[in-house]
């Protein structure tokens, strides 16, 4: 086994933990880690390396999670950029459907006060 500079088990703790081979996820890789971190450290051996690796993984994870944070405040702002777009095309379209009404009433009024020659001339 050559894992991270280990050539032989020294231990049968550490046979058994690393012949486990559940490293599937990240947390369990990561918990495995920490753990031969701990085991080098008892032993006196240097533990840089696993160090290394632990900060790179602890970064990469709160760098995800920035990523996705960032991600979903730029859904939320697109979706509100969309939904105030609609809402100012409707009210300029209610607007214009209110000057078209109103223009169309005054020119119906205005219609129907024209009095026609033929009645204005029996009426004279």
């Amino acid at each position: 086994m050559t894992l991270l500079g280990i050539d032989k088990p020294t231990n049968t703790i550490q046979v058994k933990l690393w012949d486990e081979k559940d490293l599937s996820t990240s947390d369990r890789r990561q918990e495995h880690l920490e753990i031969l971190l701990c085991q080098k450290v008892q032993i006196g051996e240097d533990p840089a390396l696993c160090e290394q690796v632990l900060n790179y993984l602890y970064l990469s994870a709160f760098q995800q999670k920035l990523n996705r944070i960032t991600v979903q405040k730029e859904k939320e702002r697109s979706v509100f950029t969309s939904l105030q777009q609609v809402i100012i095309t409707s009210f300029a379209i209610l607007g214009m459907f209110a000057f078209l009404a109103a223009a169309s009433n005054k020119s119906v009024v205005r219609s129907s006060r024209v009095i026609p020659p033929a009645i204005e001339q029996q009426a004279n």
